[in-house]
């Protein structure tokens, strides 16, 4: 019988053991994009800096082989992860850290040359680039162009890009510290099949394997032991709240399909009214109130079957069909739990939680609640229901345009309409607006894993009661919050609850964060104070009575913040005239511009003039602040005067916002 060897890794276990992985040829290129590396990067970094004792990076499938360079791990399932982890040691190489990271991505045999430890089968440019970062005799690194151009080497070339730039702008004593962190303490299961193994077969049986439970699913099921009465009633609502791939008033219509849905207007929706949510309980139920343990559910679900007295405690709508929809939402549901767990807290005064928000740490931070009782169950349901109908209203959903092939974030509205003598509620999206621009601010930057905003600007809406009509009062309300989360002294976590709480966190002034753009800091400004800009600046456009060009209007309308993790220098670095100006100018606030790595990629080391020629050839703009520049660029010229004036015109807005 062939069995799964289990183990259980880090980078140092990698190292010390001399391990080496191969990518085989029927094997994608690597694709995460530089969201995805950072998100993974970030979420490590915000594990350090939480004192968490380790990371999991989750499960890879491997098998091995034997070759003339020793053993290797042929990476059946877990090459994005790998390859990652890879290009994070390369990064914190080329920055200069001194780290135990530094030699990981390198193996040395006992005889012969060093070779990448990360192999990938009949792509030699591949090697050549991994050898060449990793400074290896005998490799040399493709030219840029032909990263940009090779579907092999675009996505490792931007990944690197982003990560160094992420890690030159950490203050040395904790880059050291947290390469430590990434060298001994991010884990991940090597799963190791034996080399005869039908991959095939091997793959149709994890694909067929059943129904997994989730964490989510482990909570309910701790939650719901407590509720003895109206049990099926709550079960609709946390269904109703769940699927975040529809608008909550359509998961609302599944699960109670049998109400006045003639009389229901939108703003019924926002708090749950068991005279209008009214369904009877089922005939019989399990009045023992003892349950059934987590091994019995997974043991049911693993076998296709649901006990009897299960089934009779749910409604036959509650299976939710997953239908084809036009938006997604910024976070997933065990992320939306969290957040309304929060509120409840918030809003009944209880302390915060203690963990770091993240759904790896569901049943950990709902602990408390596991172990209450059924009014508190039932009423943190209850508070539940309101935060998915203020998340629907509020909060920017990934969305589909039909002049655009690519998903942006938006606001929707509803409305009510007939269809075949039946009332609907419907969505409409709206027009950009300044609150779906600076939630795509917040989105993109900052906590992205946890997205801690939501929850004070939720927990705000119920209490402060803004309704849908109100969007001044929400732009506002989400300004400040954004304002002192952005100048806090404080951890994000604890000033998002003190927020929620209705108090301030302890922060500095603008005066004082002012000074931090006097430093030049090249790429190791914060991207959140560019983000920014591009709020205000877009406002300002927004509001002016100055009238836009035709062309101008057009790329205006068509402009949006999207996520942006390389900084460019107008003036280059190394420009190809040779033109040069001095370091503390080259690298200031003032000559920077935040752009996507394939913007960067296209403007290259191209002087000023031609980079403005690109710029106002583009259909939309790449960026308000950029639009700013070229503007105001004098005699074709981009010197010390010009970038000085731009950034007190940029400091100027930024102030003048925060005074506000």
């Amino acid at each position: 019988m062939l069995r799964v060897q289990t183990e259980l890794l880090t980078l140092e276990k990698v190292f010390n053991g001399g391990y080496q992985f191969s990518i085989p040829s029927y094997q994608r290129p690597y694709v995460w994009s530089d969201d995805d590396v950072l998100l993974l990067f970030t979420d490590i970094k915000n594990a350090y800096e939480n004192g968490d004792e380790h990371y999991f990076i989750g499960t890879v499938l491997s098998s091995k082989l034997q070759s003339k360079k020793g053993l290797v791990y042929e990476l059946i399932d877990g090459q994005q992860r790998t390859t990652t982890l890879m290009l994070i040691a390369i990064a914190f190489k080329a920055a200069g850290v001194k780290s135990d990271l530094n030699e990981l991505a390198i193996y040395k045999p006992e005889t012969g040359n060093a070779i990448p430890r990360l192999q990938f089968a009949i792509r030699e440019q591949v090697q050549q680039l991994l050898g060449g970062l990793a400074g290896l005799k005998g490799y040399e690194k493709p030219s840029q162009e032909v990263i940009d151009n090779n579907e092999y080497l675009k996505q490792i070339g931007i990944a690197l890009k982003v990560l160094s730039e992420h890690i030159k702008a950490l203050d040395k004593n904790e880059a050291e510290k947290l390469g430590q962190y990434f060298y001994a303490c991010v884990q991940w299961v090597n799963n190791i099949v034996p080399a005869k193994m039908d991959l095939n077969r091997l793959f149709a049986t994890m694909n067929t394997a059943g129904v997994q439970l989730e964490q989510a699913d482990i909570l309910k099921a701790k939650l719901f032991k407590h509720i003895k009465t109206d049990k099926a009633r709550y079960d609709a609502m946390w269904v109703a709240c769940e699927h975040l791939e529809n608008y909550f008033e359509r998961n609302v219509r599944k699960v109670f399909p049998d109400i006045d849905w003639d009389s229901i207007k939108p703003e019924n929706l926002a708090v749950f009214d068991d005279k209008i949510f009214y369904h009877p309980e089922p005939q019989e139920q399990n009045d023992d109130g003892s349950g059934f343990s987590i091994d019995e559910l997974s043991q049911s679900l693993e076998s296709g079957k649901v006990p009897d007295n299960v089934k009779q405690q749910v409604f036959e709508t509650y299976d939710l069909d997953v239908e084809t929809t036009y938006c997604r939402s910024i976070i997933k549901f065990p992320l939306f739990l969290i957040h309304a767990y929060r509120i409840y807290l918030a809003l009944n005064d209880k302390s915060d939680i203690e963990p770091r928000l993240h759904s790896d740490r569901l049943l950990e931070i709902f602990n408390p609640l596991i172990h209450s009782d059924e009014e508190t169950v039932k009423s943190f349901i209850e508070m539940m229901w309101q935060v998915r109908y203020q998340f629907d209203t509020w909060i920017v959903k990934w969305v589909e345009r039909d002049d655009s092939p690519e998903a942006h974030l938006g606001l929707t509205y509803q409305s009510r309409s007939k269809s075949k003598d039946q009332y609907y509620i419907n969505r409409s999206p709206k027009e950009l607006n300044a609150l779906a621009l600076l939630q795509s601010v917040r989105n993109f930057t900052g906590e992205r894993s946890a997205q801690y905003w939501v929850t004070p600007f939720i927990a705000e809406l119920i209490r402060k009661e803004i309704n849908a009509r109100q969007e001044n009062d929400a732009l506002r309300l989400l300004e400040k919050i954004d304002n002192h989360m952005s100048l806090a002294t404080c951890s994000q976590k604890e000033a998002s609850f003190r927020q929620a709480k209705s108090k301030k966190p302890s922060g500095i002034s603008w005066l004082e964060q002012q000074s931090y753009f006097e430093d030049s800091k090249g790429t190791g400004f914060e991207h959140y104070w560019f983000q920014k800009l591009e709020y205000l600046l877009w406002k300002k456009l927004n509001d002016s009575k100055i009238e836009l060009d035709q062309s101008d209007f057009k790329k205006f309308k068509k402009y949006r913040i999207t996520s942006k993790n390389s900084v460019e220098h107008v003036h280059p670095q190394n420009d190809e005239y040779k033109s040069k100006l001095p370091d503390k100018i080259l690298n200031a606030f003032g000559n920077l511009v935040l752009l996507s790595p394939g913007e960067n990629s296209s403007y290259s080391n191209q002087d000023v003039d031609k980079k403005q020629i690109d710029f106002e050839r583009k259909q939309h703009f790449d960026s308000l602040k950029l639009r700013d520049m070229f503007n105001q660029k004098t005699n074709n010229s981009w010197d010390q005067a010009q970038i000085e004036a731009h950034q007190k015109r940029m400091l100027y807005e930024l102030e003048r916002h925060y005074s506000d």
